[in-house]
């Protein structure tokens, strides 16, 4: 067994990967973006409506309304933006943590003489025993067991 800690060994193996750190600024400033194309889209929708209620003028209004489809389309790019980039960091974090999860159960499973226990509350019951239970019950028949003199037999 290694002296390394599960999570210096994380930290490697996401090193491993090549993934781009987020903490670099560039969905950061992504995001920034998105907000202020949402805020200023909705701004420009709202006054160019009231623009274009506010006269009889139909040059203004026809301008008004090229605005307002301006605005609205300012909009719906930022929260597209929003959207993709809250959302990258937010499922890069989520895929790690599976990764991470998959690797602590696979290694669970692959040192000998180990007894895999869910989690306490999970959805299949009791926790199984520990190693040690295990061991000390093992001279005790197991009443689920099959009796050790019944054969299976087997057709070819």
């Amino acid at each position: 067994m290694t002296t390394d800690s599960r999570a210096d060994r994380f930290v490697r193996e996401l090193g491993e990967l090549k993934i781009p750190d987020p903490a670099a600024g560039r969905p950061r400033l992504w995001v920034r973006l998105g907000v202020v194309l949402m805020a200023a889209g909705a701004a420009l929708a709202i006054t160019a409506y009231a623009t274009s209620h506010g006269t009889r003028d139909p040059l203004v209004q026809r301008d008004a309304l090229a605005l307002g489809l301006g605005g609205i389309t300012a909009a719906v790019i930022g929260a597209a933006l929003f959207l993709r980039y809250s959302l990258t960091g937010f499922l890069r974090f989520w895929m790690a943590r599976q990764s991470y999860d998959l690797a602590l159960l696979g290694d669970r499973f692959a040192e000998p003489g180990t007894v895999a226990t869910p989690a306490a509350g999970t959805a299949g019951g009791a926790a199984r025993p520990a190693v040690e239970e295990v061991e000390a019950t093992e001279g005790t028949p197991d009443p689920v067991a099959p009796h050790p003199t019944a054969k299976e037999t087997v057709s070819t």
